[in-house]
């Protein structure tokens, strides 16, 4: 039987609630992902997997709490935030002694759930139990879920769906938004207890440093973080949705997954949440939202920090970020050591995409057969147009002096064939609503390998590894779970 603990108690107790969740009646285990629970060292049978993630029984040393924080919601504060249908479980230690949070999400009503029922959808549930897994196997830093269970239980949205639940796994559950219910209550003392329980917990390596100058580094590394990971998003055309301050991690991992798409034909300022009317969570705006983001965090951050250190962490995210999409962005088109002048090339190739209105993925996977026997597909694809002539010889130019072998692995390297486009993860979830959970299984374990999909895939699916058809692309969600 695996050890829990649940540190976060060390808190003071007015940071969160204790609450038992609410079971779920009839309750059946989807899935469990082994390969995460060998990585945390999780040894739990798929009873006591079930009942758990059922919120019927929980293991000995967890103590379910609802977190209280608030944020900035499309632009404006919301003092009345915490959690509202999950509950953080505690902690399990792996074998490097790194702590783990397991949070139960669809638990039921907490006290921060105002007026609604604190339950989660199957629909939803599957989104986010198969989007952590995409996005940990293409290099991005997210929360991943370690199991799902579904229950006959009506849950009313925009109409009657069944009931699920999960355990989400993260480094930390303590968003931007719990510094900034502190910066806002004006309780200075809280807010130096969380951020010397984020140094223990996330950043030990800036344990020894004097104080001022340790919550300065703890601010820099967030903005680092945090620049890094979207750098990472753009790079693999992945569209957050709903970037809240409440939904960033301070550890700089995807947190909290709405209506998320990856891109189908690349479109710069692709908007995936039909609620978003404004674009404000755009693709392209991603960088500056996250940013924006961050200018928030050090507006609370003002509690232990001067303007100066604030302003150096901004200044830092800038500077960070930039440097990561380039190097990622360059690696995309092959450039192993992509030039500051390169950023030019990159934007205008993107530019000519989205007027081009080609699929983001699969140019990149057809890029790599440039200057091969099968250069022909690519032509095809782009059409040979005079925008796209003048764009090859302007991407000769980028490569002259690389080797092409080397060149093309760089691509297919970092251009995934299997992508969790929204029309697979729909058929998904059409599949476990008719009770048939084989394909979320299968999908759960192709998602490990998205640079070398297996040949179940490529036998069984293989259209999942092409450009959606017309009707499938850019589908658009509500928040609703």
């Amino acid at each position: 039987m695996s050890r829990f603990t649940n540190h976060y108690l060390q808190l003071p107790s007015h940071f969160y609630r204790e609450q038992q969740p609410e079971p779920l009646e009839q309750a059946r285990l989807l899935h469990f992902n082994q390969p995460l629970a060998q990585e945390l060292g999780l040894t739990l049978s798929s009873e006591q997997l079930l009942q758990i993630t059922a919120g019927q029984a929980l293991a000995t040393g967890m103590t379910p709490i609802a977190q209280k924080y608030t944020g900035h919601q499309f632009g404006y504060y919301n003092p009345d935030l915490g959690d509202g249908r999950g509950l953080l479980l505690g902690q399990i230690f792996d074998a490097e002694h790194t702590s783990w949070d397991l949070h139960l999400k669809g638990a039921g009503r907490t006290p921060f759930s105002r007026r609604g029922d604190g339950r989660a959808v199957l629909r939803s549930a599957v989104r986010e139990y198969l989007v952590g897994e995409a996005l940990h196997h293409l290099g991005v830093p997210t929360s991943r879920c370690l199991s799902l269970c579904h229950s006959p239980e009506t849950v009313w949205r925009e109409q009657p769906e069944t009931r699920a639940s999960y355990l989400r796994v993260a480094r930390t559950h303590i968003r931007f938004g719990h510094f900034e219910w502190l910066a806002e209550q004006r309780d200075y003392s809280g807010f130096t207890a969380l951020a010397e329980y984020v140094i223990r917990h996330i950043y030990p390596h800036l344990a020894e440093l004097p104080a001022p100058e340790r919550y300065a580094e703890l601010y820099r590394e967030i903005c680092r973080r945090t620049a890094a990971l979207v750098a990472q998003w753009q790079a693999v055309g992945f569209c957050h949705g709903v970037m809240n301050s409440d939904n960033m991690s301070v550890a700089g991992e995807t947190f909290d997954f709405g209506p998320y798409a990856f891109l189908d034909d690349f479109k710069l300022h692709y908007v995936c949440n039909h609620s978003d009317h404004e674009g404000r969570y755009a693709y392209s705006q991603q960088p500056n939202i996250a940013l924006w983001n961050c200018q928030v965090l050090g507006q609370a951050f003002a509690t232990l920090l001067s303007s100066a250190q604030i302003e150096s962490g901004l200044t830092h995210f800038v500077e960070h970020y930039n440097q990561c999409y380039l190097q990622a962005m360059g690696a995309k088109f092959g450039l192993i050591s992509p030039a500051t002048e390169s950023k030019h090339f990159i934007a205008d190739s993107l530019i000519l995409l989205d007027q081009s209105g080609l699929d983001f993925h699969h140019f990149f996977r057809l890029l790599a057969k440039l200057e091969t026997d099968e250069e022909d597909q690519w032509w095809a694809f782009v059409g040979h147009s005079k925008a796209w002539r003048e764009w090859h010889s302007r991407y000769l130019q980028q490569t002259q002096t690389l080797d092409r072998k080397a060149c093309r692995t760089q691509i297919e390297s970092h251009s995934a064939q299997f992508i969790l486009r929204n029309h697979i993860a729909q058929t998904v979830i059409e599949q476990c609503t008719q009770g048939n959970d084989t394909l979320l299984a299968n999908t759960m374990q192709w998602l490990q390998t998205p640079f070398a999909p297996p040949e179940q895939l490529q036998q069984q699916y293989p259209h999942f590894l092409h450009p959606p058809a017309a009707h499938q692309k850019g589908l658009a969600l509500s928040c609703s779970s």
